[in-house]
Formats: structure tokens, C-alpha cells, sequence
């Protein structure tokens, strides 16, 4: 058990007992059957009490899975007893307070029922070549009973051929019309990727100019500080020589002051010796 888990099996040991004395002391002072509250607020505060004993309970959990000592086990099972004895009679108060459970009214009754119609489906009607063929071949039998004498000339001949043509020419003619559309929609699509690659390889251009003449600006800017700092150095380092000169002169004086200072001293101790003893 590390140090984190041990403090928070104590933390847990404490909020326990002062837990399980709250809600004792909260339990009997309670008078559950006065009914001064009307019976959904005493559910709400039943309820709230039934959720602070399954706190408590797993608080107990918590500490009998930490728990060393074979000796505290006793009072964990007191209070277990305990908390068993209160959620007992909150159980019995909740129970009886509790609102009865009202099922909605279902709304699929009441929603009317589709009506089955159905839209009518259209009848197709394919018509075959051999159809086409049968009914012209109709058309020209009924007109050679009314002309049996006459002959059939060759641009009638045609005429019936042309007939008995298939209709698909057409068709195939459709894809020819609608590839000039799709050819000036490529067109214009790759004159306008055109336009914008251009674009960008303009502004592209002038992005590398504008940073070119940043770095142009910054490389004199740069050089600049670098003369600054070059003689700054030479004025520092001329400086630092002076000074040090001037705090070797400056030393050598003070001790020289210092020097003449004692040595007036001493003379004028000697003399003062010499007089009093002559």
C-alpha cells in the first residue's frame, strides 16, 4: 500500500464515522409519520437519505478492502448492521410515500392509418421493328387492292425502305450533339486552372521578392548591431584596462597614505617617550 492510498483509507475511515453519526442522528430526529411534508417532498428526502447510505456502504466497502488489523473487523460489521438497520426503515418510509407509477396514454392508438392507395403504374408500350414492319406491310397490301393495276416505282420502293428504317440513328446522334458541351465545359475548366495557376505563380513571385528584400533589410540590420557590438567590446575591454590601472594606482596610494600615517605615529609616540624621560 503506498503512501496515497493510505491517506485516503484514512480519509475514508473519518468521513465514515462522521457519516454514519449524521445519519443517525438525522434518522431519529426525524418523525416520519407527522405528514407536516406532503408526501412527494418526504420521497425527495427519503431518497436523498437512501443515496447517502449507499455512499456509506461504500465507504465500508472501501476500508474493509484496506483494513490490516483482524481486531476493527468487529466494528465494521456493527456498523454495517447499523447502516442495514437505518436503510430498513427509510426503505419502509420511501415505500409508503412513494408516488404510484403512471404509465402515458400510448399515441399509436390515436394516429389514423395510411390509406393503401397507391399511384398508378404507367404502362409502357414497346414497339418492335417487326411490329413497324407488319403494319406498314398492312398499310401496302390494303393500298395494292385498291391499285392492282399500278406498279410500284422506285421511289415508292424507296419510300417503304425508308420506312422499315430502325429509329437508333437518332440515339447515337444525341452523344455527338452533347460532346461539344462536355468539350467546351473541359475547355473552360482548364482555362480557368490555367488562370489561377498563373495567379498564384504571380503572387508566388512576389512573395519571393518582398522576402528577399526583408532579408536584404535584416542582413544590414544585423551588420549594423554587429559593428555596435564589436565596438562596444573595444570601448569595454579599454575601459576594463583603465580601470584595473586605476585600481592598482588608486591601492598603492592608500597604502602609501596608510604607510606615512603610522609611521608620524610611531615618531611622534618616540618623541613623546624621549621627552618625558629626559
Amino acid at each position: 500500500m503506498n503512501f496515497q492510498s493510505n491517506e485516503q483509507t484514512i480519509h475514508d475511515k473519518v468521513n465514515l464515522a462522521r457519516l454514519v453519526r449524521r445519519l443517525e442522528k438525522t434518522i431519529a430526529a426525524e418523525d416520519w409519520d407527522t405528514g407536516n411534508l406532503p408526501p412527494r417532498a418526504t420521497w425527495i428526502r427519503t431518497n436523498q437519505t437512501l443515496q447517502k447510505l449507499k455512499y456509506a456502504r461504500k465507504l465500508l466497502d472501501n476500508v474493509e478492502l484496506h483494513e490490516s488489523d483482524q481486531n476493527a473487523f468487529r466494528a465494521y460489521e456493527d456498523l454495517r448492521s447499523n447502516l442495514a438497520r437505518l436503510h430498513s426503515v427509510v426503505s419502509q418510509v420511501n415505500d409508503r410515500v412513494k408516488p404510484p407509477s403512471t404509465r402515458p396514454t400510448p399515441i399509436l392508438p390515436t394516429l389514423p392509418l395510411p390509406s393503401p392507395s397507391e399511384p398508378p403504374i404507367p404502362s409502357i408500350h414497346v414497339y418492335d421493328r417487326h411490329d413497324v414492319g407488319n403494319t406498314q406491310h398492312d398499310t401496302s397490301h390494303g393500298d395494292s387492292k385498291l391499285a392492282t393495276d399500278e406498279l410500284l416505282s422506285p421511289s415508292d420502293t424507296l419510300l417503304d425502305s425508308a420506312i422499315l428504317l430502325p429509329a437508333d440513328p437518332p440515339s447515337s446522334a444525341a452523344p455527338s450533339k452533347a460532346a461539344p458541351a462536355f468539350l467546351q465545359n473541359s475547355s473552360a475548366i482548364q482555362e480557368e486552372l490555367s488562370a489561377q495557376l498563373a495567379q498564384m505563380a504571380t503572387q508566388l513571385k512576389r512573395n519571393a521578392q518582398h522576402f528577399s528584400e526583408s532579408l536584404d533589410k535584416d542582413k544590414a540590420l544585423v551588420q549594423e548591431t554587429q559593428e555596435k557590438l564589436e565596438r562596444n567590446h573595444d570601448v569595454m575591454s579599454k575601459e576594463r584596462v583603465r580601470v584595473r590601472d586605476h585600481h592598482s594606482k588608486s591601492w598603492g596610494t592608500t597604502w602609501l597614505v596608510m604607510l606615512s600615517m603610522l609611521v608620524a605615529l610611531v615618531g611622534f609616540i618616540l618623541t613623546f617617550f624621549v621627552i618625558r624621560l629626559t
